[in-house]
């Protein structure tokens, strides 16, 4: 009986917080949930981050993006998939720039006009993969600031702080020991 409940809590806990981290993606499926058109080509296991409405979403390697003649789709991989359905995006509602989210890849922060609060921030070259396909039907630009302004940065001080706050204890803990 209690492996029941405990199994019946887990699963409520767990639906629990998928529903909850998948606001944002949520908040731009009641502009753009649909199922997309036959693919021309797709990129698996790609990484993504949701920005908007005060926070942030990331999505990192469990994105498929799909190009069609007419747009652009995502789709979250079946596993983590509950609460987030398949997103259709046509090419002339994603304006993008460039911007510095990502620490390890230059990134593209993609807006969609339909729900400009949030925005999706993409490695640079998925960004421009989607474009190629787009032809001129997106724009992509490189002399747009990022909406967010500076704030992305924040995140290359926290990342070196962090890092440097764990080579420290690190340290720390080593020769504690080692001189023990």
């Amino acid at each position: 009986m209690l492996s029941v409940f405990g199994s019946v809590v887990f699963a409520l806990l767990y639906g629990g917080m998928l529903w909850a981290k998948a606001y944002r993606w949520r908040y731009l499926a009641k502009s753009y949930a649909a199922q997309a058109g036959p693919v021309i080509d797709k990129r698996n296991m790609r990484s993504a981050v949701l920005i908007g409405l005060g926070a942030f979403n990331s999505f990192k390697g469990i994105i498929t993006i799909g190009v069609h003649e007419n747009g652009a789709s995502f789709r979250v991989m079946p596993i983590f998939s509950l609460f987030h359905e398949p997103l259709f995006v046509p090419y002339s509602d994603i304006r993008g720039w460039r911007a510095t989210w990502y620490l390890d890849a230059r990134s593209s922060e993609l807006e969609f006009g339909r729900s400009p609060e949030v925005k999706m921030v993409l490695p640079q070259e998925d960004a421009e993969w989607i474009r190629s396909h787009a032809g001129h039907k997106m724009r992509l630009r490189d002399d747009r600031p990022p909406q967010q302004g500076n704030a992305s940065r924040g995140w290359h001080a926290f990342t070196v702080l962090h890092a440097a706050a764990s080579l420290a204890m690190l340290l720390w803990l080593s020769a504690y020991f080692l001189l023990q």
